[in-house]
């Protein structure tokens, strides 16, 4: 009894500790800033109390108001140019060269215009970069030798212009005609040369310090200020001191360490009562798993594993609507139960809306389209199942999302495309949960509907060789199967299950099968030379090889508990009364005629027991009458009840009468009566065959037939 004492209390603190590393892990992982807990549209009335500032805030300003800032600020910038002093002497040189070896370098003429060819240099031919061809500045900063200048750009020359200027000069020199026509044959377009150059990289720098210098707010609104009344009508003013608020929380504004240390209890709390109420589900709904130690910390592990997900998200600034939260979901879904996962989809949903930037739409998508694929996957036994779930969860999420959406802003922005590929991704993202359901198998123990029905292919080495060895006992179990499949279907439960561990209920018997009636022939029975205890023994210890032969073939448990609680523990009944009979004042050790057990404690494996021993009574009935049937049915599952045996399993009278039912169709429907067919008189037909030598093409057809 002790032992037992330690056993629970290790349980208890095992549950308790698992619960508070879950929580204390989720509670690190929440934004430790205050929350925006409001939820607002243009020109709908404020919904809650009136909303005063909890503390001193900046007014954001909005995009459109930045750009505005950005772009004043850019007027009163001068674009940066560099004055090449060395271009422009080369580019003065080489047109005076030209004009030289026309008019000669010694003339008065010559000497003015080369001047005049210095002046254009002096004040600059300036290039402007393709962006401003369009919108030429009116000044700009001149940089020469490290000090900037601003000049009027009406004073200085582009190249075009300083061609021009040059021509008019020679045109008003006093020089002959056929001079002016040589000049401007001279190509002295081709020796200019801009000596003002747009500098890209320091005008990239200084846009980028504008940029940057630009205050992204437009004045403050003190702690205790009214921003917006109760029933308020919310204009686009009131939107921006709203967003300005939830900048604020969401940039760590004015948060203490206390406001800290509040923020964390409160988290902690909120933790804590999802943790308990998903606990409470599984309490008052799913006791069984609860009670196993490898079942409650998969449920856990998956529901911190939903949480991890959501600050994945928040903490990397990743899309939440392409973090796949109801793989999760679905794992659960397919390897424990539709009830399971839908808990853990609503306390899942919890933990994850405070890391979701919109709480509301958020919470609703995931919800409306975690009870899809709880639905679509309740039994998933083709692959095929699993892409058309994902299919239909897809298209909920963008249902849902179409709907929200118009609800909050009366249309469809083109930007809506982008978070319906982002759900894309999460429901492509959603596939894998089929190869990952492998591994959880193998490490918690489970079994998919998957793995049930490869286990239920009779081509299964353990079922080859009890075919091989006993296939009376496979014959057996193939009834056993049929009616315990029927049973199930009808009052609920596992159908695969039930059917594959009735498959594999009596594999033992196929390390002794000559053993057991239904395998023996030619009337040899080695019951006969052995006596009743050891014929007992003989017969229990099928239950124990059978679950050495599980373990052999890697069977899972929950198959494995069909063959240790198909007989549960109750007595061998033949050989305990003949040995009673045999021996009437000798002291009977019971354990010796009694199976070890356990009894069953699951509907399943409670039909599969039923089953079983109505099946093998029924086989030896001499008259398998409906009603004979029907009366060994009720004789022998009314003596289980009798006996215990279904004292630990969930099953009710209902349900009984419902098996029974089951029972009596399947076994009146095998055993039903048949027309007996005629003896063929031989005397009377070579009779007729004498008498008729040359019988008709009619009689002949219908002597064949």
């Amino acid at each position: 009894m002790k032992a037992i004492n330690n056993k629970q209390g290790i349980n208890i603190a095992l549950r308790v500790a698992v619960i508070a590393i879950v929580c204390a892990v989720i509670v690190w992982l929440m934004p430790k800033v205050g929350t925006f807990q409001y939820e607002y549209d243009a020109g709908m009335p404020w919904r809650y109390e009136t909303l005063n500032a909890p503390f001193d805030f900046p007014i954001y300003k909005t995009e459109s108001e930045i750009e505005e800032s950005i772009s004043n600020n850019l007027k009163n910038h001068s674009p940066l140019f560099n004055k090449r002093e060395d271009i422009g002497q080369s580019a003065t040189t080489s047109i005076c060269q030209k004009i030289a070896s026309i008019i000669g370098d010694s003339t008065e003429t010559y000497k003015k215009l080369a001047d005049n060819i210095e002046k254009i240099y002096t004040a600059g031919v300036i290039q402007y970069p393709e962006s401003m061809q369009e919108n030429i500045p009116a000044r700009v900063k001149i940089v020469e030798k490290n000090y900037g200048q601003d000049v009027e750009t009406n004073t200085l020359f582009t190249q075009k212009e300083a061609y021009i200027e040059i021509i008019e000069l020679i045109e008003t020199s006093p020089i002959s005609q056929q001079n002016r026509e040589d000049l401007k044959r001279a190509s002295l377009n081709e020796s200019l040369a801009p000596n003002v150059i747009f500098d890209e990289a320091k005008n990239r720098s200084e846009l980028q310090k504008i940029q940057n210098t630009t205050s992204p707010t437009k004045g403050m609104v003190t702690q205790g200020d009214q921003i917006i009344a109760k029933r308020e009508i919310v204009t686009n003013d009131k939107i921006q001191l709203l967003n300005s608020l939830k900048t604020a929380y969401q940039t760590n504004a004015n948060i203490t360490f206390n406001n800290t240390n509040r923020i964390t209890i409160g988290q902690s709390l909120l933790v804590l009562l999802a943790l308990v109420v998903y606990s409470i589900f599984f309490f008052y709904s799913k006791r069984n798993i609860l009670y196993n130690n490898k079942s409650f910390i998969f449920l856990y592990v998956m529901l911190l594993a939903m949480a991890m997900s959501g600050a994945l998200a928040y903490h990397e600034n990743l899309n939440f609507y392409a973090i796949p939260v109801l793989f999760f979901v679905i794992v659960v879904n397919i390897l424990i139960g539709s009830r399971s996962a839908l808990y853990l989809l609503i306390s899942g949903t919890i933990l994850l809306s405070c890391f979701a930037p919109d709480r509301f739409e958020y919470t609703c998508m995931q919800l409306t389209a975690g009870i899809v694929g709880i639905f679509l996957l309740s039994s998933l036994q083709r692959r095929g199942q699993l892409f058309l779930a994902t299919l239909m969860i897809y298209v909920t999420y963008v249902v849902a999302y179409i709907a929200l959406t118009l609800m909050k802003q009366g249309s469809i922005q083109v930007t809506a495309l982008n978070t319906l590929l982002w759900l894309l991704v999460n429901c492509l993202l959603l596939t894998l949960a089929y190869p990952v359901i492998y591994l959880f198998e193998r490490v918690f123990g489970f079994t998919s509907e998957t793995t049930l029905i490869e286990l239920s292919n009779p081509h299964h080495p353990a079922l080859r060789e009890l075919t091989k060895k006993a296939p009376g006992t496979f014959q057996h179990s193939l009834m056993v199967a049929n009616m315990a499949e029927e049973a199930i279907y009808r009052i609920g439960g596992n159908v695969l299950l039930t059917r594959t561990g009735a498959l594999y209920h009596d594999i033992g018997k196929s390390e002794t099968p000559f053993l057991f009636i239904e395998n023996q022939s030619g009337g040899v029975n080695p019951h006969n030379t052995m006596e009743f205890d050891q014929s007992a023994q003989s017969i229990i210890h099928h239950v124990e090889a059978g679950v050495e032969l599980a373990k052999h073939y890697n069977l899972p448990d929950v198959i494995v508990q069909f063959i240790r609680t198909h007989h549960g523990k109750s007595r061998v009944k033949y050989f305990y009364n003949s040995y009673r009979n045999k021996y009437p004042d000798a002291i009977v050790d019971e354990d010796i005629f009694t199976y070890k057990g356990p009894d069953p404690s699951t509907k399943e494996c409670s039909v599969v027991m039923m089953a079983d021993a109505v099946e093998a009574v029924v086989r030896t009935l001499k008259e398998k009458s409906e009603e004979s049937i029907s009366n060994a049915i009720s004789n022998i599952i009314d003596a289980q009840i009798a006996e215990g045996r279904f004292k630990d399993s969930d099953i009710t009278f209902k349900d009984i009468s419902l098996i029974k039912e089951a029972f009596l169709e399947v076994l009146t429907s095998v055993y039903h009566s048949r027309v007996a067919y005629p003896k063929l008189n031989i005397e009377k037909e070579k009779e007729n065959n004498s008498l008729d030598l040359n019988p008709s093409i009619d009689d002949t057809e219908s002597h064949n037939n």
